[in-house]
């Protein structure tokens, strides 16, 4: 019955909202229970939040515990998450605390975090652009085109960098971008119908 129950609701879920979506003139029924069964995925993905919230009080506690060296980055986390969660349900006296704390201080650490990223790019692309093949000549060509395209002292050594690097971002940059999401878009489907048919069964977590 554990696996039975968690495999029918799936069957039953996935059933009923391609219903809705496919039949929804020919049985007019169903679009009231598949909004029924979406807000209920709404408020199970809010107590999932919880949880996971829960979660993570519970490591970081273990953490101060354990007078682990880097613990005062929990004492931080813990000091946010009371901040953020007093000013939220103050209401009208919160709100510019809450203000502060969103647009003053996580807002600038979310910008921080991603200009460290560019470095891990730059990185990457390094070790991407090396010529071993044909397909990494094309790639270091392409990229060496876009770069100069983009950048001001391009325009000043040939007219034509601007030029190409506009064909390479409108045709075979959105072909590639085009062929990858479909190619997502058909994993998604098949994950899908693998779900309700009860083969995929990865989120018991044992399989």
């Amino acid at each position: 019955m554990r696996k039975e129950v968690p495999i029918a609701i799936g069957f039953i879920v996935g059933i009923l909202i391609l219903f809705e979506y496919f039949l929804k003139g020919l049985w007019p029924g169903v679009a009231p229970a598949a909004q029924t069964v979406q807000n209920w995925g709404t408020i199970i993905s809010a107590f999932a939040m919880g949880l996971a919230a829960a979660n993570l009080v519970v490591i970081h506690s273990r953490r101060i515990k354990q007078r682990h060296p880097d613990a005062w980055m929990s004492f931080l986390l813990f000091a946010g998450m009371v901040l953020m969660v007093i000013s939220g349900l103050s209401g009208k006296g919160g709100e510019r605390l809450y203000k502060f704390l969103f647009d003053g201080l996580y807002l600038p650490l979310g910008t921080a975090m991603f200009s460290i990223m560019v470095f891990f790019i730059a990185s990457a692309a390094r070790r991407a652009f090396r010529a071993r093949n044909i397909d990494g000549v094309l790639l270091l060509v392409s990229g060496l085109i876009v770069m100069m395209g983009n950048a001001p002292v391009g325009k000043l050594i040939s007219p034509y960098f601007p030029v190409l690097t506009d064909w390479l971002m409108k045709y075979p940059n959105v072909a590639g971008n085009r062929a990858i999401i479909i190619g997502a878009a058909l994993g998604m489907v098949a994950t899908g119908f693998r779900v309700i048919a009860g083969i995929d069964r990865s989120y018991f977590g044992g399989e």
